[in-house]
């Protein structure tokens, strides 16, 4: 009897250091609540986790009491940064379209017949055969006077009244 006992006490303590194991492990994790704040100890305190907004708090005992402090978070600083990224892109899609609309590229939706076709807002337009035969004759009337020039230094002599015009 005193063996059988014995083994009841064995059991019992077996039982007993099994539940205080299981405690010790429950107590690392997270305590689930259906609440607001999930909490899980740390040394000399605990992280607090705001469910709803995901910050998160070292909380410690200040004398007496409890004290929180916000724990920085990197997501808040890319927030900040995120948004300055999306204002700058808004500006820079701005300007590209002002200045494909300044260009006569007009609407990127467009074929690229069309844009060649049609040029909308007063853009850039190829010269016409007239302004290009205009711009050459000029060409060639400016090559003569300087051809003349070149003649009259050579020469020593002086036509001022004679030459091409311009």
């Amino acid at each position: 009897m005193i063996w059988k006992s014995s083994s009841w006490v064995a059991s019992a303590v077996a039982i007993a250091l099994t539940v205080l194991a299981a405690g010790a492990v429950a107590q690392e994790k997270p305590v689930a609540s259906s609440g607001r704040y999930t909490m899980s100890p740390m040394d000399g305190g605990f992280v607090r986790l705001d469910t709803e907004t995901g910050s998160m708090s070292m909380c410690r005992p200040k004398g007496s009491d409890w004290a929180c402090e916000s724990m920085s978070d990197s997501s808040e600083r890319l927030g900040g940064r995120d948004a300055k990224l999306e204002t700058e892109n808004k500006e820079l899609r701005t300007e590209i379209k002002r200045l494909e609309e300044m260009i006569g590229l007009g609407d990127k939706k467009e074929g690229a017949d069309a844009k060649r076709a049609e040029r909308p807002g007063g853009g850039l337009t190829l010269p016409t055969e007239e302004d290009v035969d205009r711009a050459l004759s000029y060409l060639e009337r400016m090559v003569k006077k300087f051809q003349e020039k070149i003649k009259q230094f050579e020469g020593g002599h002086s036509d001022r009244g004679k030459g091409t015009p311009l």
